[in-house]
């Protein structure tokens, strides 16, 4: 007679779960970096190093460059976080209170902005996927560039 303990069956269960993840390594990924469909600044980039995967423990490096042709009066990031296949936070947040520079641009004017720091440890089996966009507003109010990302945490 085979007893099973709910102890050692959630046990069985953790040990696979790290199994599956243990071949790959935990880390960021990028899937899709590009600037929306709004005809925009010919000299706009992104560099993201190393591509398309930062691992955990390693450095990564994200610059972005970008002349825009107007002035620039307003920044939003929208987001949402998914995992197994649900959303577990969306949200819109104004970006001009992180990076008032960036909404002060006037048109011309080049704006690089650089992020390096060492990627943090991911926990085996923890997986998610995070969209955001960044939309830059005239002084109209209408939106004329925007940055469209979507990385898997894993």
């Amino acid at each position: 007679m085979i007893v099973a303990y709910p102890q050692l069956i959630s046990l069985c269960l953790l040990i696979s779960v790290i199994s599956v993840d243990a071949g790959r390594p935990g880390g960021l990924e990028f899937k899709k970096v590009k600037f929306c469909e709004f005809p925009h600044d010919e000299t706009a980039r992104v560099k993201i190093s190393p591509w398309p995967f930062i691992p955990s423990g390693k450095p990564g490096n994200i610059t972005i460059t970008f002349t825009p042709a107007v002035d620039v009066f307003a920044a939003t990031l929208q987001y949402e976080v998914k995992s197994d296949g649900h959303i577990v936070a969306r949200g819109r947040d104004n970006v001009c209170h992180k990076f008032p520079e960036l909404c002060s641009l006037p048109a011309g004017e080049t704006y690089v902005w650089t992020y390096s720091d060492v990627m943090r440890a991911i926990p085996p089996g923890f997986k998610m996927t995070i969209r955001g966009v960044v939309e830059l507003y005239n002084e109209e109010r209408v939106v004329f560039v925007c940055l469209d990302v979507v990385a898997t945490i894993h």
